[in-house]
């Protein structure tokens, strides 16, 4: 039996600022319309890289065929966002509406450079942006999630 999932179509209470969120200092989680007007760089997590969009690295941190993360594109999001940040660059990590992807995103990142959990890290995440998805409520297929880094 598949794991139980979020509705995809629900929301949660509008609790959305205008802008990205800074969840450590210098790394922000948002949505693609948090990210027009951000001045650093920008990654953005969504399946396709949207077109017209100011200029941005792209990793799919989700496969959608397969319902599950994509470790080796999450793996390579954290060491970008910490060689960004290494060289004193504010981030952004952004997807469609900053709920699912980018929190996965920066969640993974906190995972391998904190050496937080996952728990700990959407924790971390919900504490400043409360209405993001843990990615085993969204996932269909999140066991590699699990995998220690």
């Amino acid at each position: 039996m598949p794991p139980t999932r979020a509705n995809p179509g629900s929301r949660r209470a509008a609790q959305r600022t205008d802008g990205p969120t800074e969840v450590v200092p210098g790394i922000y989680v948002g949505g693609w319309k948090e990210s027009l007007g951000f001045v650093g760089t920008r990654f953005c997590v969504l399946d396709e890289a949207p077109e017209g969009f100011p200029p941005a690295r792209h990793f799919p941190v989700y496969d959608s065929r397969a319902d599950s993360a994509n470790l080796v594109n999450l793996e390579q999001l954290a060491d970008a966002i910490a060689a960004a940040r290494a060289n004193g660059e504010p981030v952004l990590v952004f997807c469609g509406h900053g709920v699912r992807r980018s929190p996965l995103g920066v969640a993974w990142y906190l995972h391998r450079v904190e050496k937080l959990t996952l728990d700990e890290a959407y924790d971390r995440l919900r504490a400043v942006r409360p209405w993001i998805e843990r990615g085993r409520d969204w996932i269909g297929h999140p066991e590699n999630l699990d995998e220690e880094v």
